[in-house]
């Protein structure tokens, strides 16, 4: 009988334990990159904000290179393999618009962020206004060169929706200021294959267009290699250390800089209202602004950068 009683006793406890474990548990966001650049170090810390603020728990994870949709499939499959009941996805390909229906019928929300898929099951995107940002910078360029002139736009790859769509705005904004496309061609981050794309031209080329941040550390290297690091106006995309650098030294005449802290805390925050049941029926679009840094605003933008990491530890 003794027995008997010690037994039920410690079945009780086990099943009480179970059950204070799992009213504590938190609730779990898995958040999926596009690469492993700054940027993304950038959006991690942003992410990482929001899902404490929230209480949930967090797993981050990204490609060694851009635009890896096979490995992003992947990290989805390591990501609910931890239980997570949110995703959040850069999607690198429409690959990920089934895994994402698949997600939505078994009761997961998907968040995406810095790019949109028309047509997918989610509950959010936050991302930058691509197609604006690139008009933004090919009236930029345009400006700096009067309104006339030749350039080139060398493309990241096919396939991603964020840099193509500042890719397309690019050309419209350097279109209608003046203007012409002497090459258009993709590059990749590969700053051989910029060198060849730019060598033949470079005596009819006034300026270059990169839509992030390896298309622009690759133009960069090329133009470095070729003597033409700030003779030819480059205009290029995010707060990369090494950009930033080239900047100050009048090697880049501008960069696009996106607010990629806020892109990873709005993301997460997303996710955790879908999980709360806080978000209406409709997706929630929210598009955020770029800001045009030169040599002359650099100092005041890296002192409010400053000021936001310091807030934002």
């Amino acid at each position: 009988m003794h027995r008997r009683c010690q037994s039920n006793y410690v079945l009780l406890v086990v099943v009480l334990t179970s059950w204070a474990a799992q009213a504590l548990a938190k609730d779990c966001v898995g958040v999926v990159a596009a690469g492993a650049t700054p940027f993304w170090g950038q959006v991690e810390v942003g992410a990482r904000q929001a899902a404490k603020e929230y209480g949930l728990d967090m797993h981050f994870r990204g490609p060694s290179r851009e635009g890896r949709v096979e490995t992003q499939l992947q990290m989805i499959n390591w990501v609910l393999e931890h239980g997570c009941k949110a995703l959040v996805i850069a999607p690198s390909g429409l690959e990920i618009v089934p895994r994402v229906q698949q997600l939505a019928a078994h009761g997961i929300n998907t968040v995406y962020f810095d790019r949109d898929l028309p047509g997918s099951a989610v509950r959010g995107v936050v991302a930058t206004d691509n197609f604006r940002a690139g008009v933004q910078a090919g009236q930029a360029l345009a400006a700096a060169l009067g309104g006339q002139g030749q350039v080139a736009l060398l493309r990241l790859k096919t396939g991603v929706p964020s840099t193509s769509e500042r890719e397309r705005g690019f050309r419209q904004g350097a279109e209608q200021g003046g203007l012409s496309i002497l090459v258009d061609t993709y590059i990749g981050d590969d700053s051989q294959v910029a060198v060849e794309a730019l060598r033949e031209q470079l005596p009819q080329l006034a300026g270059v267009f990169t839509p992030n941040s390896t298309s622009s550390r690759a133009a960069l290297a090329a133009l470095r290699r070729l003597g033409k690091a700030g003779a030819l106006l480059h205009i290029g995309f995010d707060a990369d250390p090494l950009l930033l650098e080239a900047l100050s030294k009048g090697e880049i005449h501008s960069l696009m800089i996106q607010q990629a802290h806020a892109i990873g805390y709005q993301a997460v925050q997303l996710a955790a209202q879908s999980l709360r049941g806080e978000l209406a029926a409709q997706p929630v679009n929210i598009a955020l602004q770029v800001q045009q840094v030169s040599r002359e605003n650099l100092a005041q933008w890296q002192r409010a950068r400053e000021v936001e990491l310091t807030a934002n530890p």
